[in-house]
């Protein structure tokens, strides 16, 4: 939805906006019992995408990125930490290995966050494949025990879709 376009000076520019158009619509499915959305790398940035997708009873969020050297260390983690930590549900973050000769080096670290924000795996550099079970009742666990979403004051402010 959102694209990439920065530029940090001395380390890395990129302009998506000059090759791609941006979304305009969310991605959800449900396997297995969880409600799953849908980000793209950039996505992740946005913590008002991530609300609606939690406003629309999405348990857990995926995000297929490429971080880069630059941004990777910085940012990767830190991200998925505050999205699962914000709207109390899993983000995975699924990253190419990192090749260091390649024109665009990804930071790697293919990672499954919970609900708690606690780093559950990270498959580090390489090319991997993780498999492995969630618990829904995590997700519910979070949300009872700490009860942000009901404690929101919507009388003052709200992150809604407009798109509907």
């Amino acid at each position: 939805m959102h694209l990439f376009d920065i530029d940090i000076p001395n380390k890395i520019t990129f302009r998506e906006s000059d090759s791609l158009s941006p979304g305009n619509s969310l991605t959800m499915f449900e396997a297995k019992g969880c409600k799953i959305g849908i980000g793209i790398c950039y996505d992740i940035r946005f913590e008002e995408m991530a609300r609606i997708y939690r406003n629309k009873g999405c348990q857990m969020l995926i995000y297929p990125a490429a971080f880069n050297m630059t941004t990777g260390p910085l940012h990767w983690s830190l991200l998925q930490r505050s999205r699962a930590n914000d709207n109390q549900l899993y983000v995975a973050c699924v990253s190419p290995a990192r090749i260091p000769s390649a024109s665009y080096v990804a930071w790697g670290h293919t990672q499954l966050t919970s609900p708690w924000g606690e780093v559950l795996h990270d498959l580090e550099t390489q090319e991997n494949m993780m498999v492995t079970d969630i618990d829904l009742k995590v997700v519910e666990e979070a949300r009872s025990q700490i009860p942000t979403f009901s404690q929101r004051r919507t009388d003052l402010y709200d992150t809604v879709w407009k798109k509907d």
